[in-house]
C-alpha cells in the first residue's frame, strides 16, 4: 500500500469506490492484527468491522492529511485495548460478587475452617484447568498475562476459564442459598 495515496483526501475523491478498495486491501491485515491481539476470530472480525464503520461514518469530516492505514491500525489497537479493559472490569466485578455471595452463604459466624472447606469443595469440583487458573488468578493474585505464561495458554483462554469457573461457583452458591431458604421456611 502506498501510504501517500491512502489519505482521507484520497478517500474523499470517490468515497464509495475508494472506501471499498481500501477495505479489500487492508481488511485481512487488520483482522490478523486484531486476532493476534484478542486470540478470538469472531471478536477480531467484529472489531475490524467496527473500525471500518467508524471510518465510513466520520471519514468525510476528518482532516484530509490523515494516513488511513495508520489510522485504521491505531483504531483497531485502541478497540482491542478497550475490550481488554472491559474484561478486567467485568472480572473484578465478578470476583467481588462471588466473594460477597460467599459471605452471604457462608457467614462469618461459621468456623473459618468450615467455610474454607465448603469453598475448597466447590473449587475441587471445577475442571482442572479452571481450578488452576482460578487459584493462580484469585488466590495468588497473578494477572491474566502471568497466569497465561505460567500455564502456557493464551491470555484469552485464561479469561474464558475464569468466567466459566465463576459461573459454576455462582450457580452452586445460588442453589445452596435456595436450599437454605427452603429449609428455613
Amino acid at each position: 500500500m502506498d501510504n501517500e495515496l491512502y489519505t482521507v483526501k484520497w478517500l474523499n475523491e470517490s468515497y464509495s469506490a475508494h472506501f471499498e478498495r481500501l477495505y479489500k486491501q487492508i481488511y485481512r491485515r487488520l483482522f490478523i492484527f486484531a486476532r493476534n491481539f484478542l486470540m478470538d476470530e469472531t471478536l477480531a472480525d467484529d472489531i475490524v468491522q467496527e473500525v471500518f464503520l467508524g471510518l465510513w461514518n466520520k471519514g468525510k469530516d476528518m482532516r484530509s492529511d490523515i494516513p488511513l492505514e495508520r489510522y485504521l491500525f491505531i483504531s483497531t489497537r485502541n478497540l482491542c485495548v478497550d475490550y481488554h479493559r472491559k474484561l478486567n472490569i467485568v472480572d473484578k466485578y465478578q470476583k467481588h460478587l462471588i466473594e460477597s455471595e460467599a459471605m452471604v452463604y457462608f457467614p462469618y459466624s461459621e468456623e473459618e475452617s468450615e467455610r474454607e472447606l465448603k469453598i475448597r469443595k466447590l473449587l475441587g469440583e471445577l475442571p482442572d484447568m479452571q481450578r488452576q487458573v482460578l487459584e493462580l488468578s484469585v488466590m495468588e493474585g497473578l494477572k491474566y498475562k502471568e497466569v497465561a505464561e505460567r500455564l502456557n495458554i493464551a491470555e484469552g483462554t485464561v479469561h474464558t476459564h475464569i468466567k466459566r469457573a465463576y459461573k459454576y461457583i455462582k450457580s452452586h452458591l445460588i442453589f445452596l442459598l435456595a436450599f437454605i431458604h427452603l429449609m428455613l421456611k
